[in-house]
């Protein structure tokens, strides 16, 4: 729901709907795809648009439909990452059960987590699981960093958001990712309130 909140105040868009039997105090229900431009969400928006053959916007993977895939938090890293040169540290913190032997230190309050390794459109990020609804973004350069710390619902919220963006303005024929499009999506995650720190390392 806090994606549709974000995309609902973004500039062009003329309306938002909730699919049901989802509900929403603040959002119309509908309860098909026919006639709306795009569908975001999850697994079930993939369905729903291929059934219907309207573009999605999702958290996962979109396969061979039209639209866009990686609106999430993994897909925000991958954003951010390029043109930064010599990559030391691609990863990301979420709420989840903890796990994995690869340390990564946060900015605080979040400060140091076990992470996994886990490989997205080939690219590998570390997935640091843990308590608390904090949620970070980080891409340490050899010559810039790049953060994101806010709460976790906000910032997934806009990451896909910000995805559903790049899929009404660039209209991608196939399944493409997020981050391809990384101009357009930072674009937009800023426009709706995500705020990326950065700076050169000492």
């Amino acid at each position: 729901m806090r994606a549709a909140q974000s995309l609902a105040v973004h500039s062009g868009i003329d309306g938002v709907a909730v699919l049901a039997p989802a509900k929403s105090n603040h959002f119309p229900t509908t309860d098909t795809v026919e006639g709306w431009d795009l569908v975001m969400g999850s697994e079930r928006a993939v369905g729903a648009g291929r059934k219907h053959g309207v573009p999605v916007a999702v958290t996962g993977a979109v396969d061979a439909h039209a639209g866009v895939s990686l609106g999430s938090p993994v897909g925000l890293a991958l954003a951010l990452a390029v043109g930064v040169e010599g990559i030391e540290t691609l990863a990301v913190a979420v709420p989840g059960e903890p796990g994995g032997d690869l340390p990564v230190v946060f900015p605080s309050p979040i400060d140091s987590r076990a992470s996994v390794a886990e490989r997205f459109d080939g690219h590998e990020v570390r997935v640091a699981r843990g308590d608390g609804p904090l949620a970070a973004v980080m891409v340490l350069g050899a010559e810039r960093h790049r953060v994101v710390l806010d709460d976790h619902s906000f910032l997934a919220g806009i990451a896909l958001a910000a995805a559903a963006v790049v899929a009404l303005e660039v209209e991608p024929a196939t399944a493409t990712p997020a981050w391809s499009h990384s101009e357009v999506y930072l674009r937009a995650a800023v426009e709706m309130g995500l705020v990326i720190g950065e700076r050169t390392p000492s």
